[in-house]
């Protein structure tokens, strides 16, 4: 019986995701990769030809939100990754890791087993301080990189907002996640919080709810917010990087900010910029934690700019 629910869980996660990629004219193809360090199985999803560009989401995030911006980007090698304990990947136990080397070792191991070298790297939220972390311990992988949205709790000055406070209390996070919501709609008021603009995105919704009943997703989303953030909403020292380590990213960077950022103002976005030798700061007008949902076009072209001028 639960191997049946299993699967019915699955199939659902599957066609909402699907639905997601018709509805924005994408074909997309899945493949199941086993990574070195660490050792499990990874569900990297790929569109389009030409350069590649890695794409990786946030903590809890599911990789078909990336879909409206992929969609503005025909001449380029899309890969999503769909990150361990949110999609139809392995799962992980987050609990007890250490998130940053969790985080370099994965995207390394995933470039490892896709052949690559280096590669450009946008990521949101959580996946942008991956992707910092990753230009930080392995430069020579990243060719350039493009945060969007603020890269979880990496950078100083995060503003918890109450969602965030009540994820970090231990138990209560877990149970927020837990507790099944009767529908997609109820699913779209509560990321609203994140991100008005979601709202306008019903498949990314309903995909989002179909993720929520995978097993495993609410510890692993519970964890990682539990490891990242002290009780209140802070960000643990650990997690944030010194002003040292960010003079250190020396590879071309593009902050790409909404000016609703509910979790901190683009000043954040600005203040790394001023620190590192080759970043600079776009900001989307009425974007809030995902500012390309806000107006994929634009934030398509201001990418594809920065990938031209950096031959990324």
């Amino acid at each position: 019986m639960l191997l049946r629910q299993h699967d019915t869980t699955s199939t659902r996660f599957e066609r909402a995701e699907q639905r997601v990629f018709d509805s924005c004219g994408i074909a997309v193809t899945t493949r199941s990769v086993q990574l070195r360090e660490p050792s499990l199985r990874v569900r990297p999803l790929e569109s389009g030809e030409g350069q590649p560009l890695l794409f990786v989401g946030g903590d809890s995030a599911v990789a078909a939100a990336w879909a409206p911006l992929v969609a503005k980007l025909p001449n380029r090698r899309a890969i999503l990754l769909d990150r361990p304990g949110f999609g139809l990947g392995d799962g992980f136990d987050y609990r007890r890791a250490d998130l940053r080397r969790h985080g370099v070792e994965l995207l390394g191991s995933l470039l490892d087993a896709l052949g690559l070298e280096n590669v450009a790297v946008v990521g949101s939220s959580g996946g942008g301080e991956w992707s910092l972390w990753l230009a930080l311990d392995a430069p020579d992988r990243v060719r350039a990189l493009v945060p969007m949205g603020i890269p979880a709790v990496c950078l100083p000055g995060l503003r918890p907002t109450a969602g965030v406070r009540m994820l970090s209390i231990p138990g209560l996070g877990r149970l927020c996640f837990a507790v099944p919501l009767p529908s997609a709609a109820a699913t779209g008021r509560m990321l609203a919080d994140a991100d008005a603009h979601l709202l306008d995105h019903p498949d990314i919704v309903a995909a989002y709810h179909a993720a929520r009943r995978l097993p495993g997703y609410g510890a692993a989303a519970a964890a990682i917010f539990r490891r990242s953030l002290r009780v209140g909403g802070r960000a643990r020292r650990t997690m944030v990087l010194t002003d040292a380590e960010q003079a250190q990213i020396s590879q071309p960077v593009l902050f790409v900010w909404g000016d609703r950022e509910p979790l901190g103002g683009p000043e954040i976005a600005h203040r790394a910029a001023g620190l590192m030798p080759n970043a600079r700061v776009e900001v989307v007008r009425d974007a809030w934690h995902h500012p390309w949902l806000a107006d994929p076009t634009h934030v398509a072209h201001l990418l594809s700019a920065f990938l031209e001028e950096h031959d990324a």
